[in-house]
């Protein structure tokens, strides 16, 4: 995953679409359940979600950037 990239959530295959603008180490995991200290800050094309960072480990990639 990179800056420009477009995402969205994993296995979700009707849900918002976002691009990556930056990355973020996040100084502990939100919670034991999820440890993936790697963010990125997803700008999202519906009105519904909120832009902000999101672990890594919850998005998959749609469209690379060149």
């Amino acid at each position: 995953m990179k800056v420009g990239d477009l995402v969205r959530f994993k296995g979700h295959t009707a849900s918002a679409l976002g691009i990556v603008l930056r990355f973020k180490d996040l100084p502990e995991p939100p919670h034991p359940s999820q440890p993936d200290q790697s963010a990125a800050y997803i700008e999202w094309a519906c009105e519904h979600t909120a832009r902000g960072h999101y672990q890594l480990c919850i998005l998959e990639v749609i469209n690379e950037s060149r």
